[in-house]
């Protein structure tokens, strides 16, 4: 399968780069100057664009080069915004008369019913109006994230069930479902549960560190009171006032201590890596290579 990306920054991008570990054949198509990605973030635009075969395409004079790149593809993925694709020449209307039976798959930023369907907005945007934006902007571009796997997983669903035409992935309901936990939470009359008010799930200072702490269910959470000596908050675990108690003792625990009982017992706490960490355990290079089928 050949897919035609007209997209360029992240969440366009990253929805290719999963289908290329897929198996699937993309080209990527870039306006003359480049993807502005290529100067914010020259290792992310290498990551997300490893294996695309890139075509540079002027499209105020050039569409017709799209035409023909068209005729050799089964599927375009495309974030331009409505209007500016049928500008262009490049909507599902006018791609489908030259290439009848084309899968599709627009990202846009809204279903045109809270904002016009063309209003620009970046994942900060979304998050903001999903309500997952608290006093701190979010650390990570995790609507965006969404969006690109949305789109490859809905791209490769059409291709799985035979299905042809037009599909839109609106990164405003992306975003909704980035925080539907913490909207059913509301919902139900209960915190969030990533706002730390949980003693059960949230970050916890130590001696040397900090860790996160994921006890959600009571048994983990039992074995976590008894592990620290504190069993006199097993019946607490939804009371908000027991997390300044657990703060109080951890800080008188290593930390390196605490994550060797936590293994030991098998207690969902991990320490908190800072950026520098991570990246001396991962290769970046490697991320996509997980999704391959061998």
């Amino acid at each position: 399968m050949k897919v035609l990306e007209l997209a360029t920054l992240f969440p366009g991008p990253l929805a290719g780069r999963l289908l290329q570990s897929l198996g699937f054949d993309v080209v990527k198509v870039e306006p003359p100057g480049g993807d502005p990605l290529r100067q914010l973030s020259p290792t992310l635009y290498r990551l997300l664009n490893e294996g695309k075969r890139v075509v540079y395409v002027d499209l105020k004079g050039e569409v017709e080069k799209i035409y023909e790149e068209l005729r050799h593809v089964d599927a375009v993925l495309t974030t331009f915004r409505p209007s500016t694709a049928e500008r262009y020449g490049i909507s599902y209307r006018r791609l489908a008369e030259i290439k009848p039976g084309i899968i599709y798959v627009a990202i846009v930023g809204y279903r045109g019913d809270e904002y016009p369907r063309d209003h620009p907005s970046h994942d900060i945007n979304f998050a903001a109006l999903a309500g997952a934006v608290g006093a701190c902007p979010p650390y990570v571009q995790a609507v965006d994230v969404a969006t690109g796997l949305l789109a490859a997983l809905t791209l490769t669903a059409a291709v799985a069930r035979g299905r042809r035409g037009y599909v839109e992935i609106p990164m405003s309901h992306a975003a909704v479902l980035v925080n539907i936990l913490n909207l059913s939470l509301k919902r139900d009359g209960k915190p969030p549960l990533l706002s730390g008010e949980y003693p059960f799930y949230t970050i916890y200072q130590c001696r040397g560190g900090k860790v996160a702490l994921g006890a959600v269910e009571p048994k983990f959470w039992e074995r976590f009171c008894r592990a620290i000596g504190r069993e006199d908050l097993i019946q607490r675990q939804l009371d908000p006032t027991a997390r300044e108690e657990v703060e109080k003792t951890l800080t008188g625990i290593d930390c390196g201590t605490l994550q060797e009982i936590a293994k030991r017992e098998e207690i969902p706490l991990t320490p908190v890596y800072d950026m520098d960490k991570v990246l001396n355990i991962y290769t970046l290079e490697n991320l996509f290579k997980v999704f391959v089928i061998s």
